[in-house]
């Protein structure tokens, strides 16, 4: 009998840790939250709909009569580095093609770096204080530094960046811009990076009649360019938190991992 109960609780696990499987990509079509609320805060996407593995992201994308959605979640460090160093596009193919080509692309987050390769002696000196320090201080100190660094970042973002928009001229719109495209980050309490964009149906020509099926792309940038990496007190570059084989401490192939974009292309249904 002992046997037959020991049976049936491992089927159970079995049978939840399969449930709570999602998928690569979001299949179907979601109806967004009533009352959905642009602000950075995970109050309507408790549940995500896919976890793509190629980018680390859990994600949701979903529709009312008004709006495009997506809801966005990292909670690796590494792929929350590399959202830090490059930011997220999100790109909208409104003829169902799987091509960059005529697509409407939404950037965020644009982590402004003025100091990021300043060099000069106080670099130098500053660098010397954040090695000094980084021995004196826990694993939990560093975490929690690196924490509020980033919440600062995302505090300070004023900008979205967009592409292929016929009525803006303007690759760079204000946070609070005319045009109905919001987007807002924060981090949360999990220390995870979450976001929601949202983009009018009447910016993407798109009618809530025509059950139009789009392809879309989310794609994590990474750093562009040759640059050497900015350290801070965690040791893991541009706001890292805990050091989980992190892009910092002299990792050349992670580093490498952090210039090269990575992507994965969907389709979704836009219905009533």
């Amino acid at each position: 009998m002992k046997l037959f109960y020991a049976f049936l609780l491992l089927c159970y696990i079995g049978l939840d840790g399969y449930a709570q499987k999602l998928p690569d990509i979001q299949s179907g079509t979601i109806l967004a939250p009533i009352a959905v609320r642009i602000d950075g805060k995970n109050l309507e996407w408790n549940n995500f709909s896919a976890e793509n593995k190629r980018t680390g992201l859990l994600y949701t994308i979903s529709n009312d009569d008004k709006n495009l959605y997506l809801a966005i979640r990292a909670i690796n460090n590494d792929v929350i580095t590399k959202v830090f160093a490059g930011g997220i596009s999100v790109s909208i193919n409104t003829k169902g093609k799987k091509k960059e080509e005529e697509t409407y692309i939404v950037t965020y987050p644009l982590v402004a770096r003025n100091n990021a390769n300043r060099g000069g002696s106080q670099g130098g000196q500053n660098r010397q204080r954040i090695g000094q320090n980084r021995t004196e201080q826990t694993q939990e100190q560093r975490d929690s530094i690196a924490f509020e660094q980033r919440k600062n970042q995302l505090a300070a973002i004023k900008e979205i960046k967009v592409k292929g928009f016929n009525n803006i001229t303007d690759s760079l719109i204000s946070i609070y811009n005319e045009y109905g495209i919001k987007s807002v980050a924060k981090m949360d309490e999990q220390k995870a990076y979450f976001c929601e964009i949202a983009i009018p149906l009447s910016m993407l020509q798109i009618s809530i009649d025509d059950k139009k099926e789009i392809a879309y792309q989310i794609k994590l940038n990474g750093r562009q360019g040759n640059f050497q990496m900015r350290t801070n007190a965690s040791g893991s570059g541009f706001g890292g938190g805990n050091n989980r084989g992190g892009f910092g401490g002299g990792n050349n192939m992670a580093q490498q991992d952090l210039m090269v974009a990575t992507d994965f292309w969907g389709k979704y249904t836009i219905q009533k």
